[in-house]
């Protein structure tokens, strides 16, 4: 099992039905910059830019999201990709315990 779906799989689990777009986005840029949020069995996997976009692509096709912020397919790859580099370039910070929370890890 490679590590996109080994964090699906963990995610997938951990995550609501319904959730807002931005608590979604959090936990994927928040994933990007450190994997301190993760119990210590997934802080080994190897999460590349592209892998989190393939993992959050097929979370969003399996969780009903609400509340985005615009038309954009957020179950392309490319669309999570892009949203890190405009993270970046407008230095904007995760909200690491929002990120704890969602996923329930304290």
């Amino acid at each position: 099992m490679n590590s996109s779906e080994k964090l699906y799989d963990y995610l997938n689990t951990r995550l609501p039905n319904d959730m807002n777009y931005e608590s979604l986005y959090n936990l994927y840029y928040t994933l990007f910059c450190t994997l301190d949020i993760l119990p210590d069995n997934l802080k080994s996997l190897k999460l590349t830019k592209e892998t989190l976009a393939k993992t959050f692509s097929k979370l969003s096709s399996q969780k009903n999201i609400t509340n985005l912020v615009s038309n954009n397919n957020i179950i392309d790859e490319n669309y999570w990709i892009k949203q890190i580099a405009i993270s970046m370039r407008e230095d904007k910070s995760p909200n690491h315990e929002k990120a704890r929370i969602l996923i329930g890890i304290k």
